[in-house]
């Protein structure tokens, strides 16, 4: 959210891509008050929206069901989209990246969190010490979501990075949280069968009785459709960079 405030552009119409329960509405609509806003989400129980669908209300407090890689709106429907974590869940990451292209207006903007590969990493390392099969979320390294995103026409996308450390109790109460986001067919999909309490066991015995900390990579995201503009009432040609995408540039990522 604190990023929204680097955009010069005030959006009339926004795309929540992956809203859950509409937990960022309340964010949103204080940072844009007069825009009109939608939810979509992959796992919302409601009938699919039509196209040219927009709420009656000023703003949107709900969320529709849809899938995000084949959103159910016209070409260039919203001014500015975001997504919080949605990308993991998706098969296709740059097929979103083309559907959210495609509903963008011209010099629209796209904002977006996922989570990098090294996500979970200590959880990764305990399983290897059981089996071969792969435990892994399958999540794209940052260059390539920065490719992909060209791929699809938006302009001069900036990718950054940062690792947050979460401390677990045990790594149990880390399975439970996994299984309750869902996430247990994608970190165990690659092993045949079920878990079971022998596996368990054992995995918690690799693991080491007490606390389990493991990484979250996050990946924050932004990309423009339409060509950056210098700055108004300015003839030097300057353009305006936020201090993220300078640091970014420095370093040479």
């Amino acid at each position: 959210m604190s990023r929204l405030d680097l955009l010069a552009i005030e959006p009339t119409r926004i795309l929540d891509l992956g809203c859950r329960n509409g937990y960022q509405f309340n964010a949103l609509e204080q940072r844009f008050g007069k825009a009109k806003i939608i939810g979509l989400d992959p796992g919302r129980v409601t009938e699919k929206a039509p196209r040219r669908w927009w709420p009656k209300r000023s703003t949107a407090r709900s969320c529709i069901s849809g899938d995000p890689h084949e959103l159910p709106f016209e070409d260039g429907e919203f001014d500015l989209v975001v997504s919080n974590l949605l990308l993991p869940w998706c098969h296709d990451p740059q097929k979103v990246f083309a559907e959210v292209f495609r509903v963008l207006a011209s010099d629209a903007a796209f904002l977006f969190t996922s989570a990098g590969p090294d996500t979970l990493q200590e959880y990764q390392a305990v399983w290897a010490q059981i089996d071969s099969a792969l435990h892994v979320f399958g999540l794209e390294d940052m260059h390539k979501i920065g490719d992909a995103l060209l791929a699809v026409g938006f302009d001069a996308p900036v990718l950054d990075r940062e690792q947050i450390q979460v401390d677990y109790p045990s790594i149990d109460a880390l399975q439970d949280e996994l299984r309750l986001i869902g996430a247990t067919n994608v970190a165990f999909g690659r092993r045949a069968g079920l878990m079971s309490p022998n596996v368990r066991n054992l995995l918690k015995e690799r693991a080491g009785a007490g606390r389990f900390p493991v990484t979250l990579e996050l990946v924050h995201g932004h990309g423009w459709k339409g060509s950056l503009e210098p700055k108004r009432n300015n003839t030097s040609g300057e353009y305006s960079v936020s201090l993220d995408s300078l640091r970014q540039s420095l370093q040479g990522k």
